[in-house]
């Protein structure tokens, strides 16, 4: 069963050993982003870890192409990080300084308090300096430069991209992984590209074929076109991925997150790795995947809303319709009251005519009632709709 079901059985210990072996070590863009988010201890035991497994680790073209893109992009946002923590920092400071507020902290503790926190501001704003500064002059880039110089691969043809886009909209649609839930991306440009799962996948596919070599693939991305996941627990590969990588290329793929890798690279290269920076690596992920699920959340409720929108619009809008209809309806009916008023006045009140009276009569009372409670019902909306109407622009 497991030789017609290899994606979903957990890898024996022997199959681990053979991987770490010899396998090739390749490389997603969040990985090499990330290195900009990590502690300054946390970023050289991870470049460590490449560094002794040179001439095994290998970045496809569209990893490297994606971090070019979003590497500064990244930095600007840690700098941001930087000013909204010392703007915390600030407030606090200013909420301690408020005796009323905090009457039984003491003088001398609250000087330690108010030193303290100043020296960590000035440590903050030193760092941010620093890290704004890679900008020009990026030490991280170079140290990531110097690791895959040699170890990078080409980038596809127009002719390759064209087919493989074709290709990406079949697969898409049909929901194979990896890089389906990346469709709603915009296709202009690489940085958006929503086939950029996708071309890392059949690069790295072309790289195990070539060099006969199985694979590892270390990356962030949590996504379920990736990996399979349950009850927000992430169990393996996507075993699909898996198949096809054995199908195609005749070799094991296997994955991991960062931590993961760590752990893994920690036991088989029998380096030292301090666990507080596994720690530091695995809440990082964690924090992400917290605000990936939140926008997500916020996604689903901006969606939700518009279409309780829509539908109270279509509601609101088919109500006044109606009262438009029945009020040109009652403008006729009149018009023919008045009428037939004349000509019963002029031929002496005949029967005929006032039958038609007494009809119209009815469709005048049914028309002022059903008039009232169109406006009721219209009214009522409308007090709802002030109340919880979301503009589309939200």
């Amino acid at each position: 069963m497991k030789s017609k079901f290899p994606g979903y059985f957990k890898l024996s210990q022997n199959q681990i050993n053979e991987l770490w072996k010899s396998c090739i070590f390749t490389f997603d863009a969040n990985i090499l982003l990330n290195l900009y988010r990590y502690s300054d201890e946390t970023r050289e035991e991870f470049i460590k870890i490449l560094n002794k497994l040179e001439g095994r680790i290998w970045l496809p073209h569209q990893s490297g192409q994606e971090f070019f893109n979003n590497r500064l992009g990244v930095i600007n946002k840690q700098e941001k990080s930087y000013d909204s923590t010392i703007a915390a920092l600030n407030k606090i400071a200013e909420e301690f300084n408020n005796s009323r507020q905090h009457p039984f902290i003491s003088a001398a503790l609250l000087r330690k308090f108010t030193k303290l926190n100043e020296e960590i501001k000035s440590q903050l704003k030193e760092n941010k300096e620093f890290h704004t500064n890679r900008i020009f002059e990026d030490d991280i880039l170079n140290k990531i430069a110097v690791l895959f110089e040699k170890n990078i691969g080409d980038e596809l043809s127009y002719t390759e991209l064209t087919e493989l886009y074709k290709e990406g909209e079949s697969r898409y649609k049909d929901k194979i992984p990896p890089g389906y839930k990346d469709s709603n991306k915009s296709e202009d440009g690489i940085q958006n590209n929503k086939f950029g799962d996708l071309i890392v996948w059949k690069q790295i596919i072309t790289k195990s074929i070539k060099s006969k070599k199985n694979v590892i693939l270390v990356t962030d991305d949590r996504k379920e076109d990736w990996w399979l996941r349950f009850n927000g627990k992430t169990i393996s590969p996507h075993p699909e991925l898996i198949k096809e990588f054995s199908l195609l290329a005749g070799q094991s793929f296997h994955m991991y997150q960062s931590d993961r890798f760590l752990e893994f690279a920690r036991d088989y290269l029998k380096e030292e790795v301090n666990e507080k920076v596994i720690e530091e690596i695995r809440d990082l992920r964690k924090l992400d995947e917290r605000r990936r699920l939140n926008s997500i959340q916020e996604i689903e409720d901006i969606r939700s809303s518009h279409k309780f929108n829509s539908n109270f619009d279509l509601k609101l809008s088919n109500l006044e319709m109606e009262l438009q209809l029945i009020l040109r309806r009652k403008r006729v009916v009149q018009d023919n009251l008045i009428n037939l008023y004349q000509m019963s006045d002029n031929s002496n009140g005949s029967e005929d005519i006032n039958k038609d009276i007494n009809r119209y009569k009815n469709d005048f009372q049914q028309i002022e009632v059903r008039s009232k409670e169109l406006k009721r019902e219209i009214a009522i909306l409308n007090d709802q709709r002030n109340q919880f109407y979301t503009p589309p622009f939200l």
